[in-house]
């Protein structure tokens, strides 16, 4: 069976021969700076949206915070409903305006919706992270943990994640030791967690000065008794310990990676673990506890861990069928339950 195959002259040609005409140099096209600022054509469907969307951003960064949210609102509204991805990113950029402009409310409401239509792990990060903002915002700490736990349930080895509840810990040990409402414990609640007995490497000025009260995180309500047996429930002494051990959590993780670091992300690195040393310093707890709390916080780690020219935090994106988070009870006993047991037989 015969093929009669055609090709041209040209196939078999020397390379230089075949590219001499297209040598010709390649000009990039280039925008104008603030392009989108100009009028808008509305015909021109498929570009609306993005402009509105690079206008609103622009707004935002000039503080403009009420400009950018109904440019933002414009740009929702052309979106066709397949393009996920830019309806995520524009609600997001909703609710961050209504958050600059005190409207805390009306921020909630859009992050629960975002929240709602997660599909998968990058998502639910994001939507994690705006609801930590906004609950900051109104002063909630409790909701703050609870997202900031579920955030380090994800990425365990992102060390400011852990730096977000390290400082969220701390700020509700604080409101409980200032606040008159925490309800003493019994003495068979207390009595081997006295003052007198906290001896060893645990025994701090501060822990020393705090009344070990069962308290709910977030609430102060001197009619609110708290039942030792409510897993709810912690007392101001593992609010300081879980603070602690966050810190240096946080500090180790960034010591994993700085061998790798260089230049201003090395500067950064290194800026954010004296900040770490300097808070640490100020719990007055000593050298030999940190030690201890390093050793039970990095059991994970270890060299092999470095993957990726040092990026550690190598989770890739799932879906959440493939993901469980845990419980705030299994997230307390994954990572502080050998520190509360140093508080114990300190």
């Amino acid at each position: 069976m015969e093929c009669d195959f055609c090709f041209e002259d040209s196939l078999f040609s020397d390379t230089k021969d075949r590219t001499a005409e297209t040598g010709r140099p390649y000009t990039a096209k280039r925008c104008e700076p603030q392009w989108f600022t100009e009028d808008v054509n509305n015909d021109d469907f498929i570009d609306v949206p993005t402009t509105l969307k690079f206008r609103a951003d622009l707004s935002y960064r000039q503080e403009a915070f009420q400009r950018a949210l109904n440019e933002y609102s414009d740009c929702y509204v052309l979106l066709p409903p397949a393009n996920n991805a830019m309806r995520r990113d524009v609600q997001e950029s909703q609710a961050r305006c209504l958050i600059r402009l005190g409207r805390y409310k009306e921020a909630l409401d859009i992050a629960d919706i975002l929240i709602k239509g997660v599909s998968n792990t990058d998502h639910l990060t994001g939507s994690l992270n705006l609801h930590a903002t906004i609950y900051s915002c109104m002063g909630n700490l409790q909701e703050v943990v609870s997202c900031l736990q579920q955030l380090i349930s994800l990425h365990p080895l992102n060390p400011h994640f852990w730096i977000g509840l390290a400082e969220t810990y701390m700020s509700l040990f604080l409101a409980a030791s200032d606040c008159g409402a925490i309800s003493e414990c019994s003495k068979n609640n207390v009595s081997s967690e006295s003052s007198d007995s906290l001896k060893g490497p645990l025994r701090t000025m501060d822990i020393l000065n705090c009344r070990d009260a069962k308290i709910k995180p977030g609430h102060c309500n001197e009619n609110d008794e708290c039942p030792s047996s409510t897993k709810d429930c912690v007392t101001t002494k593992q609010l300081w310990m879980w603070s602690c051990a966050s810190f240096i959590r946080a500090r180790l993780l960034l010591q994993f990676v700085q061998p790798q670091h260089a230049s201003f992300v090395l500067e950064n690195n290194l800026n954010t673990q004296d900040q770490i040393e300097i808070q640490l310093n100020k719990f007055g707890i000593v050298e030999e506890s940190k030690m201890v709390l390093a050793e039970v916080m990095g059991e994970d780690l270890s060299a092999e861990r470095i993957k990726d020219d040092g990026q550690i935090d190598i989770k890739t994106t799932q879906t959440l069928s493939s993901f469980t988070m845990p419980t705030v009870e299994e997230f307390r006993v994954r990572w502080f339950h050998k520190s509360d047991s140093l508080l114990v037989h300190a």
